[in-house]
């Protein structure tokens, strides 16, 4: 349970820098550096936990959770990593991909543990 509530933070992250670098455009200025690796490591996380998830338990809604977890990881790190100047992505669309997608993942993996704590024997 504790790995949905860091997950969710880690997406809230992702979901405020597309905000606030993607939708907003905001000047960053000196602290674009931080913000990219703050942001890239939150996708990381989601990541790591979704596939964690996994190879403890194999269900589809965590192996669902796994994929689109690491298609958002990589998203974004591919959009990070090719940002420019003060930019916070490098492609608006590959950062609208890997947001929805690290969303996804942790909506995706509260669902699985949701359903796998209604149907578990306690």
């Amino acid at each position: 349970m504790r790995e949905i509530h860091i997950m969710s933070g880690a997406a809230a992250v992702v979901l405020v820098g597309y905000v606030v670098g993607g939708i907003a455009g905001a000047d960053l200025g000196s602290a674009t550096t931080i913000v990219r690796f703050v942001v890239l490591a939150a996708a990381a996380l989601v990541a790591v936990f979704a596939f964690r998830m996994f190879s403890d338990r194999a269900t589809p809604h965590s192996v669902s959770a796994m994929i689109v977890g690491l298609l958002g990881g990589a998203s974004l790190a591919s959009t990070i990593t090719t940002a420019k100047g003060d930019a916070l992505f490098g492609s608006d669309p590959m950062a609208l991909v890997g947001t929805v997608a690290i969303v996804a993942a942790v909506t995706i993996a509260q669902i699985g543990q949701t359903r796998t704590s209604k149907t578990s024997p306690r």
